[in-house]
């Protein structure tokens, strides 16, 4: 059994992927388990996995019809043996020591998730900086220090899998954009506990043909609508959990501070 299963929905990503897995595969933590959904790629895509899976065995390949980012990642899930879970958006990279760091605070405190920063070039985020590691309990924590109401990002995240398992969380595959969130609103009111860890990073890197940046008109529609759809979940949790007050405030709180 891994310490880590690694699951990466690929569609399409040829310029970008080959730099996603060299970032798994030179890891100083070898623990791990990378399980590559190729989710119908027309371009070589499947034939990039199919080169680094026959360098090392730890590259898993799924090969399915198109069904989406979220039925993607169901699919790594439902296959995915190890300890802890980590989506991997298959246009970005990782630090060397990605996976060292977030395990060894998520394992030795037994914790539901644990939290990452992030570093950017995407002009729809800003980059996040821990400079220390905090323990976060209580929803007010979780939501203030992970930014949640303007950095809804899954991949900045190291799951347990028993944690995901036990409470059913799957990612809701009627959304075509914004799932990371209505995933993590899920996880962040039945986590017992959140951790954010210093000096680790994700590289969220800008690919203009991804599902944000696609311009195709009956796509942007439906991108918009679920925006609307997501803004109307965040605001209910918000309320549900008497944090509206944070809501309200959520982008000069950003704006404010975002090196913790």
């Amino acid at each position: 059994m891994p310490a880590v299963s690694v699951i990466i929905p690929v569609y399409n990503v040829e310029k970008y992927l080959r730099r996603c897995l060299d970032g798994v595969l030179n890891q100083t933590f070898t623990d791990w388990e990378a399980i590559c959904v190729n989710d119908g790629s027309p371009d070589n895509s499947l034939d990039i996995l199919k080169e680094y899976a026959k360098k090392d065995s730890r590259f898993k390949i799924v090969d399915k019809k198109n069904g989406g980012v979220s039925a993607a990642r169901n699919e790594g899930l439902k296959r995915a043996k190890g300890k802890y879970i980590h989506f991997f958006d298959s246009d970005d990279f990782i630090d060397s020591d990605f996976y060292q760091k977030l395990f060894a605070i998520a394992y030795d405190n037994n914790l539901d998730a644990v939290c990452s920063g992030f570093i950017t070039d995407n002009a729809y985020a800003e980059n996040i900086i821990y400079k220390k590691i905090r323990f976060l309990t209580t929803l007010k924590q979780k939501v203030f220090y992970t930014f949640m109401f303007t950095d809804c990002f899954i991949w900045r995240y190291l799951f347990k899998k028993d944690f995901l398992i036990k409470n059913d969380l799957f990612f809701d595959t009627g959304f075509a954009a914004q799932e990371d969130t209505v995933f993590l609103i899920s996880v962040f009111e039945k986590a017992n506990t959140i951790a954010i860890v210093p000096d680790t990073f994700y590289h969220y890197m800008f690919n203009e043909a991804s599902i944000l940046n696609n311009k195709n008109k009956e796509h942007h529609k439906l991108v918009k609508q679920n925006y609307y759809k997501v803004k109307k979940l965040k605001i209910e949790f918000a309320r549900r959990n008497k944090l509206f007050f944070l809501w309200k405030i959520r982008k000069l709180i950003a704006l404010f501070k975002r090196s913790l």
